[in-house]
């Protein structure tokens, strides 16, 4: 089917925020404990929150593994280390030049013992992971914009430009720029091609009160224009407030899953309803949202829209999603694609396709899931729709038959437990 282009709304704004802001540094803190109890237990189920603020880290939830002792081990000193090393790497303590960002690593009060439970799980538990421990809507959207990596282009550049930032704080910024920084983009349709154009983009970097305000203004300006390549190079703004002198968790508190938005889609987009750090892949929130995104990457090259957008609804108890509602160009479609594999969405299956990589879960936190290479991300080839919904068809509740891979698309609610194999996406 013939591709249409992308044409961007009017206006676009996203905002993106480095791993050294204090609500990332507590994301990045969650999935490194899920990464370190999903590596001695692929089953292992993790819930967990971390708050920070100054030199204080609190961390709360659940961790539960096959081998209780292992698990429970995690208190015994992986879990403060694992903490101190999520904020080594985001770029406190000592820099290459000598200087030093707080609240440095060492000196982290972390609380987390009565807390944490961490242990085995309960009698005939972990065979039941696959069943919904809780109600989930999960949403995945995709807009035809490969250059973008079928995300939002203001949200796209938001991510790009905080890379680059990063990327120049390694390499130039020692000494002078700290570990926290803030970006926002806005742009919209160009007049003359309706494509994304940047209108204005606003920095802000974190810095001592010695730092050299021409170096950062380099680093941010170079930022800038490494990521708008090809496009028309928007005004600057750095620093908006004036001095950032108290950043990180020294000027704000931190907690995770607070940056919700900045994970997804942007400001545009239905957010759906839980985060995605501190919970394993079992957790619907988490897997039901990557497997919302492919499946709105699938529709969308499937069909000639510009923009798909997936829900998929979880209610407790289901093996499988309840609904799976697509908007094609924000109107109501049956014209849903589903990966070869992906079968009824049942969470086993998903889990089994989506979770076997070999990348870290810090990564996915700080510089977002929506990442080339994922299993859930584009394909060369999308699936192919296996039907249309008839014209005229009648949309109340009714048994549902789906070999149109549109599951209970934007109509029919049932049971989760009433679906059986292909009803929500048919087959393979």
């Amino acid at each position: 089917m013939k591709s249409s282009q992308y044409t961007s709304p009017r206006r676009e704004v996203a905002e993106f925020v480095l791993p050294g802001h204090p609500d990332k540094l507590c994301d990045a803190v969650v999935d490194a404990l899920v990464q370190w109890n999903t590596e001695r237990d692929p089953r292992g189920q993790c819930g967990l929150e971390a708050a920070c603020v100054f030199d204080t880290v609190v961390v709360t939830g659940r961790m539960a593994g096959e081998n209780a002792e292992a698990t429970r081990a995690v208190l015994d000193g992986a879990l403060a280390e694992t903490v101190r090393d999520v904020y080594r790497s985001a770029g406190y303590g000592v820099d290459a030049a000598g200087f030093r960002w707080g609240p440095a690593p060492e000196d982290l009060r972390i609380l987390a013992h009565g807390l944490v439970h961490a242990g085995g799980f309960d009698e005939g538990e972990r065979e039941l992971r696959h069943l919904s421990d809780d109600q989930a809507i999960c949403v995945g959207y995709a807009v035809r914009s490969p250059q973008t990596n079928y995300l939002p282009p203001a949200h796209w550049l938001a991510r790009q430009i905080g890379r680059e930032l990063y990327r120049l704080r390694l390499a130039r910024g020692a000494g002078h720029v700290g570990p926290d920084a803030k970006v926002i983009v806005h742009g919209g349709a160009d007049p003359r091609t309706g494509a994304f154009r940047p209108s204005l983009v606003s920095i802000s970097l974190n810095h001592h009160r010695g730092s050299d305000w021409l170096l950062l203004r380099s680093i941010a300006e170079e930022a800038m224009e490494a990521a708008c390549s090809g496009l028309p190079l928007p005004d600057l703004v750095l620093n908006g407030a004036g001095m950032f002198v108290c950043g990180g968790p020294n000027g704000d508190n931190g907690l995770s899953g607070k940056k919700l938005v900045v994970d997804a889609y942007g400001p545009g987009v239905p957010i759906g309803g839980g985060a995605w750090s501190g919970k394993d892949f079992l957790k619907v929130d988490r897997l039901g949202g990557m497997a919302a995104r492919r499946i709105a990457l699938e529709s969308l090259l499937a069909n000639a829209a510009n923009t798909a957008m997936v829900t998929l609804t979880y209610v407790p108890g289901g093996d499988r999603p309840a609904r799976v509602d697509l908007l094609l160009d924000g109107q109501p479609s049956e014209l849903v694609a589903v990966p070869p594999g992906f079968g009824a969405c049942e969470t086993e299956r998903l889990h089994r396709l989506l979770v076997p990589w070999t990348g870290a879960l810090v990564e996915l936190a700080r510089w977002g899931h929506q990442t080339p290479g994922m299993p859930w991300e584009p394909r060369a080839q999308p699936a192919k729709v296996k039907a249309k919904a008839k014209a005229g068809a009648k949309r109340e509740s009714a048994p549902v038959d789906v070999r149109a891979r549109d599951g209970v698309v934007g109509s029919r609610a049932v049971a989760a437990k009433s679906l059986t194999a292909g009803t929500v996406a048919g087959g393979a």
